[in-house]
């Protein structure tokens, strides 16, 4: 099989399906599917979204409750990361006042804030946060601790990008709006915006990754009784291997989607983005 076989679609077909006949024969071989499940268990898994599994719900369920957690935690990423970047990067002094703080905070792993997430926030869930009790809707399952996590994931590459979005616009750009007679609400909009635009995306993409890479990990707090990751963590304590495996393969395929998502959004919002003559 030639190079340019391999590079078509035929080609990443084939792959896939050698690894898959590889597995399902070492499994079978193995015979110890509570360590190394065959091909055929972890598919009937994924073929049967809809099964329930344990108290925690199904697959499918699980998955859903996961990314309301990573769409929530994120939107508060972007809108809090965009809206400071935008302002440290316009306001010198505010930039030299948070720029020391958010260095030292910024390395941190998210993973790490989750003591800090319990202490604070407890158990404590988003009907409650608002007033309410038990809700018996999929909201009493998104703890506040579990947001916090997953938007402390986002935040820093959102801000970090805009802000350097934003300190990148060339100079020229902005002498020639004020030559223009621009007032500084239209320098922000046709000047600031556009021009750190690229950056802002791609700290956009960056976030959303963090947000839904940091959910296995944000599912483990006191309270958590279900999303993806629970479930993972809770059928490998129960050397359900089938069911672990599926629940990798569906956060990984998401990840992929919501990556592409996000390149494809960028493509159609800059597609001037390196054509400057």
């Amino acid at each position: 099989m030639n190079a340019s076989r391999l590079g078509s679609p035929l080609g990443w077909f084939v792959v896939p399906v050698i690894l898959l006949i590889v597995w399902q024969i070492a499994a079978v071989r193995l015979n110890q599917p509570w360590i190394f499940p065959p091909v055929t268990r972890v598919m009937d898994q994924l073929v049967h979204p809809f099964r329930e599994h344990y108290a925690s719900g199904s697959l499918l369920s699980n998955t859903f409750v996961s990314l309301l957690r990573v769409l929530l935690g994120f939107c508060l990423a972007a809108v809090t990361g965009i809206g400071l970047g935008i302002a440290m990067g316009s306001i010198r002094i505010l930039r030299k006042s948070l720029e020391p703080m958010i260095e030292v905070l910024r390395p941190l792993c998210p993973i790490a804030w989750i003591p800090f997430a319990i202490a604070v926030f407890k158990r404590e869930t988003l009907p409650q946060l608002f007033g309410f009790g038990y809700t018996r809707t999929v909201f009493d399952q998104v703890q506040l601790g579990m947001v916090f996590v997953i938007f402390v994931g986002g935040f820093f590459p959102v801000l970090t990008n805009t802000l350097d979005g934003v300190t990148g616009v060339r100079r020229n750009y902005l002498l020639l709006a004020r030559a223009l007679g621009a007032k500084r609400r239209q320098i922000f909009w046709h000047v600031y915006l556009p021009a750190s635009m690229p950056m802002i995306l791609t700290g956009l993409r960056q976030g959303l990754g963090l947000c839904w890479f940091v959910i296995i990990a944000a599912e483990m707090l006191p309270g958590a009784e279900s999303g993806i990751g629970y479930l993972l963590i809770y059928a490998s304590d129960n050397a359900a291997m089938d069911i672990v495996i599926a629940a990798m393969l569906i956060v990984g395929s998401i990840g992929a989607i919501l990556s592409l998502m996000m390149r494809k959004i960028m493509s159609g919002l800059v597609r001037w983005h390196g054509k400057e003559l």
